[in-house]
């Protein structure tokens, strides 16, 4: 019997620290430290997600089949200790219906003009 496919909008609204980590491993496979320091940049927050916070973020996010862990890619140094993790099917789908949730807040808030800075009409 094949498996009931999962409903990514179960998982909405993604806490940032998800969403963030999700938006990192969209662009590649990565190691903690990578993970930690590319979503630290694209959130614009530099000591907010501390390195414990995300290896516990990790391991929920494996439990839920957004992330799977993977062998170290060719060409990496080794280090038993580094893991390396990829987005999965279904955290590409989370992801997907996370960024169409959060285009609709954005569609109110470009109505309401509150992106500029303008009084709403």
């Amino acid at each position: 019997m094949r498996p009931t496919p999962r409903d990514p909008s179960t998982l909405l609204p993604l806490k940032h620290d998800v969403f963030d980590v999700l938006l990192v491993l969209l662009e590649g496979d990565a190691h903690g430290y990578r993970i930690l320091k590319e979503s630290r940049q694209h959130a614009g927050r530099t000591g907010e997600l501390q390195a414990g916070t995300l290896y516990r973020l990790l391991r929920q996010m494996l439990d839920r089949g957004l992330v799977e862990e993977i062998d170290a890619p060719h060409g990496e140094a080794a280090d038993e200790r580094r893991r390396f993790y990829r987005i999965t099917p279904f955290g590409r789908a989370v992801v997907r219906a996370e960024g169409k949730r959060l285009a609709g807040v954005m569609g109110i808030m470009r109505r309401h003009r509150l992106l500029r800075d303008e009084e709403p009409g």
